[in-house]
């Protein structure tokens, strides 16, 4: 009898050890069960602020001008005219490459040009969307818009398109390379070739620069004769009329401060003689982000740096900053009206009075 409550004993002895045993296995189990889902909860928590911050760093800002350029020589009844149309289209890309905002101008720089050669230099010019109902359009429009209107109709209208359907959009060369979707002919027949060119460059050559997806965008535009010269002037017997435009694509957030920004320019240059001939010395007008190196600056900068890294250091030193904080920029007029502020005058030495009057344009 002993001997059976011995091994009864010893049996529950047993079964208690191996219980205990197994109750704290299934504690540790279930301890790195927590660890482990509480890993994985902040794992995905990561991963999902990874993916969000990637999704608004993946919104890009883009830019992209097409000139071209006409010439008329003048004669006893009429001027003749040195010309340069240059459109320009800013856009706001997602992360999928699909437009999210898109703003469109014109640059419409002409000349008149005399018999003699000469031409006003206090010509002043003013771009497409500034000069609003003054461009007078609205009259000869079937549609009865003036440009402004059915150019800002037709930056709507590409809104969630990407480069490649933009570049698919079909116009009629019947009625003056118009758009044919009726989705936008009834807001714009104007010929929109340009458009359409520019907007895809800008698109396809968007960059991540601070903007995000809910930022407001703005482009503006300035124009100035630069380096003109009424015959005789010192350039093999000819005059020359040189008109500079600066181009500003700027995003800002809801405090007004800048975001995002870019800084392009064009100059379009027309040789004129005496007897009032007009001629274009470039047969295409390249912008000089375009350029790169071949601009040739670096050899004349003090800095040594080329004009679209310098306009480029000084496009992301706005970011931050307000119109009224552009508008407060001081230069040095002793030293090519570059930024007197160390921060950026190291990476920046070139004029930037243009570029701060097209931001302010934009930001207006």
């Amino acid at each position: 009898m002993k001997k059976a409550i011995a091994l009864v004993m010893a049996a529950c002895l047993a079964f208690s050890l191996v219980a205990c045993g197994g109750a704290s296995s299934t504690a540790t189990s279930t301890s790195t069960a927590s660890s482990t889902a509480t890993s994985s909860e902040a794992a995905s928590s990561e991963a999902a602020s990874s993916e969000a911050a990637a999704t608004e760093a993946g919104v890009k800002t883009g830019m992209a001008i097409v000139s071209s350029t006409s010439v008329s020589d003048a004669d006893a009844d009429a001027d003749g005219k040195a010309q340069v149309d240059s459109t320009a289209a800013a856009v706001l890309v997602g992360e999928d490459g699909k437009i999210i905002s898109c703003k469109l101008d014109v640059a419409q720089n002409k000349v008149a040009v005399k018999n003699d050669g000469s031409f006003d230099t206090s010509a002043t010019f003013k771009s497409k969307q500034e000069l609003k109902e003054d461009y007078n359009m609205k009259g000869a429009s079937p549609i009865g818009k003036e440009w402004y209107e059915q150019a800002n109709a037709f930056a709507e209208y590409v809104v969630g398109m990407t480069a490649e359907e933009v570049r698919a959009i079909e116009t009629n060369p019947d009625a003056h390379n118009g758009p044919v979707d009726a989705d936008i002919a009834a807001s714009c027949t104007m010929g929109v070739t340009d458009f359409i060119e520019a907007i895809a460059q800008a698109t396809e050559n968007a960059q991540v620069l601070g903007a995000s997806a809910d930022d407001t965008l703005a482009l503006g535009l300035s124009t100035e004769f630069s380096s003109s010269a009424v015959q005789p002037a010192d350039n093999e017997g000819e005059g020359l009329v040189q008109t500079d435009t600066t181009y500003a694509a700027v995003t800002t957030d809801a405090d007004g401060k800048i975001t995002s920004s870019i800084w392009d320019c064009t100059q379009a240059k027309f040789n004129t003689t005496e007897e009032g001939v007009v001629t274009a010395k470039d047969e295409t007008i390249v912008p000089k982000q375009t350029q790169k190196e071949d601009y040739g600056m670096t050899i004349a900068s003090e800095i040594k740096k080329e004009w679209y890294e310098q306009a480029n250091a000084y496009a992301a030193w706005l970011v931050g900053k307000t119109a009224a904080d552009v508008a407060a920029v001081e230069t040095n007029a002793e030293g090519h009206n570059g930024p007197t502020d160390a921060d950026i005058a190291a990476s920046c030495t070139m004029d930037v009075r243009e570029f701060n009057n097209a931001v302010a344009k934009a930001l207006a």
